[in-house]
């Protein structure tokens, strides 16, 4: 099989199929609201080809990822490592290695959110199975447009010779793929995760960005988790410290959640009906 994937999705088609119906799904993209097909949302074209890096530049990220606690580090570490593999091994892998290693998380991830979408919820006790989902939502998490797009530049930043040729995006895109699988390890280990049945009579929506921390506030370091993501209409994980007693049992929840969902999407919100984007749409310019 060949490794040469163009179309690069930095969200997750399979996940996306939970809101479709015979593989489209209702987008609302700008004031526009459409009916495409999954293939054709949420990707672009070589969007993880990655740029070789230096060995002064390995250097600099080294030394930016070896912070905090031993066992941090060595995580860390690891995978700062992976991403200088695939960056360093020449052309073919810069421009689709990332593609194939989300691929592979995908593949490990998916009987666990197919388990989870047919309401098995027992799959989460077995530690593997977890684990597998864990990952997944971490790089999930970063690996979006917004994600990428939400980098700022600082001003004249002080940036030493040897390292005036190093792109901060580079920095950026590596950094992004370590704190994937630190984010990954904090919910399975750290957090409180739950499937959260939705009661009420109003369908969730998703988004290019559809894990998020609610307690986040832009240009803030939060402390606090409060990690949200839908997984289909009805269902949503949700991770937080102990206990995570979160409920989706009223309306008024529903849309609250909604307007969140929609207004921390970059380009793309995805519904299961015209009528939703329609409506939600309506709610948030009301707001």
């Amino acid at each position: 099989m060949s490794i040469e994937v163009k179309k690069q999705h930095y969200v997750w088609e399979y996940y996306l199929k939970g809101w479709a119906t015979d593989g489209q799904i209702w987008c609302k993209r700008e004031d526009k609201i459409f009916f495409p097909s999954t293939e054709n949302v949420a990707q672009q074209r070589y969007f993880y080809e990655i740029e070789t890096l230096s060995d002064d530049e390995i250097k600099l990220l080294r030394g930016m990822v070896m912070k905090g606690p031993a066992i941090n580090q060595l995580t860390n570490l690891s995978s700062l490592n992976t991403y200088i593999s695939i960056a360093n091994s020449g052309e073919k892998w810069a421009r689709f290695g990332l593609e194939q290693y989300h691929g592979i998380i995908e593949s490990n991830a998916l009987p666990v959110l197919k388990a989870l979408r047919e309401r098995n919820f027992d799959v989460l006790n077995d530690r593997q199975s977890k684990i597998h989902l864990c990952i997944y939502m971490g790089h999930q998490y970063t690996r979006t447009k917004k994600a990428r797009s939400s980098f700022t530049y600082p001003q004249d930043p002080v940036i030493p010779e040897k390292y005036k040729y190093f792109y901060l995006q580079k920095a950026h895109n590596a950094i992004g793929f370590v704190l994937a699988n630190a984010i990954g390890s904090s919910i399975c280990d750290h957090l409180d995760l739950r499937v959260i049945e939705n009661h009420s009579d109003i369908n969730l929506i998703t988004s290019d960005q559809p894990i998020y921390n609610i307690l986040a506030i832009p240009g803030v370091t939060s402390n606090e988790s409060s990690i949200y993501f839908p997984i289909s209409p009805d269902l949503a994980l949700w991770a937080k410290k102990e206990p995570c007693n979160e409920n989706i049992n009223t309306e008024e929840n529903v849309v609250k959640l909604n307007s969140f969902m929609a207004k921390n999407s970059l380009e793309f919100i995805f519904a299961s009906s015209q009528e939703e984007l329609e409506t939600l749409t309506a709610e948030v310019d009301s707001q």
